[in-house]
């Protein structure tokens, strides 16, 4: 296995950077919508890596399949939370504490 040339420190904290500027375009385009767009594009794109032949990621995740897995269901809550603010507060009082 060959590696590439070492990154300054600079090169380092600019990638980092560059990282979270990519997340904060996606909000600020995508305003609510940001989280279920980026958690649906991360599993599109996690699906073609593997029909790709991609078999590993540095996700903390594992496998592609798993991420894009974990993806969709975080895109899908969240879509649905956007969509319908009130859902947390009808599923707390249907299983709130007996009495009320």
């Amino acid at each position: 296995m060959t590696t590439g040339p070492t990154k300054t420190p600079g090169q380092v904290y600019e990638g980092i950077a560059f990282t979270f500027c990519k997340c904060a375009t996606v909000a600020l385009v995508c305003g609510r919508f940001a989280l279920p767009v980026a958690a649906f594009a991360a599993t599109v794109f996690y699906v073609l890596a593997t029909i790709k032949g991609e078999r590993g990621t540095r996700c903390v995740l594992g496998p592609p399949l798993v991420v894009a897995a974990f993806w969709a269901v975080v895109g899908t809550l969240s879509l649905w939370l956007v969509l319908d603010p009130g859902l947390p507060a009808r599923l707390l009082s249907r299983f709130g504490p007996a009495g009320r």
